[in-house]
């Protein structure tokens, strides 16, 4: 039988959410509810994303700010009109006191045991993903450093995870492995419901694939990387089957060169 350590371990971390209007009551509250209750003495800071719907966008905003205010929270980054995915995981590190962050999707839930599994294992790597999914992870501030801020030249979602695990890939000469990261860190106490983006506030600029990403972010990603069956230079291999690199021009700018950690 597993018994998780009952107390912390490891408080040099915060919490970092990113939701929109068409989450806030059905995924957001609750999962704020969940932390508040859970994580308490943390640091969490939300990203409240925007939309095309100006008076549903306006009143979300609102209301979220509302809500929250009766929260134990350090930052509330806000925005009216649709940002990149990978532009509001970058304000949750950026706004984070932390060394580490733990960026989760809002469509998750957590219980008693989620802390004490977690807590147990995020003193010991800079970098993982939890139960072999991107929809919940933890970054230091030290990889930011080494690996560069995710990627917000894509425009809206999909491909960050992609895009970043593959340059992670080039720093460390390693095989990147689909859904699975090294080291392997599993948790009780979290599920991840995986619903698709309803209404999504970048709906009217791009199509959506598989209910959840744009097909923007498809077409950026491929104009950004090159894709090859055999071994390229200054490449980095997926499982060992296909080579990726980054074409001439579309290397990853420093999009907050003004920030030192």
């Amino acid at each position: 039988m597993i018994r998780p350590i009952l107390k912390s371990l490891n408080s040099d971390y915060s919490i970092g959410v990113v939701t929109y209007v068409r989450r806030f009551d059905t995924f957001f509250k609750p999962l704020v509810e969940q932390l508040e209750k859970y994580f308490p003495d943390v640091e969490k800071n939300y990203v409240l994303n925007g939309h095309y719907d100006t008076p549903a966008q306006e009143k979300y905003l609102k209301d979220a700010k509302e809500f929250l205010a009766g929260k134990s929270t350090h930052s509330v980054k806000a925005y009216m009109e649709n940002q990149p995915l990978s532009r509001c995981m970058n304000q949750l590190i950026l706004n984070s006191k932390a060394k580490k962050i733990l960026i989760m999707n809002d469509d998750i839930t957590v219980g008693p045991l989620f802390r004490p599994f977690l807590e147990a294992q995020i003193w010991r790597y800079p970098f993982f993903v939890i139960n072999k999914s991107w929809c919940h992870f933890v970054i230091s501030k030290d990889i930011v450093k080494k690996v560069g801020w995710f990627e917000e030249r894509l425009p809206a979602n999909g491909h960050e995870d992609g895009d970043y695990a593959l340059r992670m890939g080039l720093l460390s000469g390693k095989s990147v492995i689909p859904d699975q990261s090294s080291p392997k860190v599993y948790c009780l106490g979290i599920k991840n419901i995986v619903a698709d983006n309803e209404d999504p506030g970048w709906s009217k600029y791009s199509a959506t694939v598989a209910g959840k990403y744009a097909t923007a972010n498809d077409e950026f990603f491929y104009k950004k990387w090159e894709i090859s069956k055999q071994p390229l230079p200054q490449s980095v291999s997926v499982a060992n089957e296909i080579w990726c690199r980054i074409r001439p021009g579309m290397e990853t700018p420093n999009f907050y060169p003004e920030v030192t950690f």
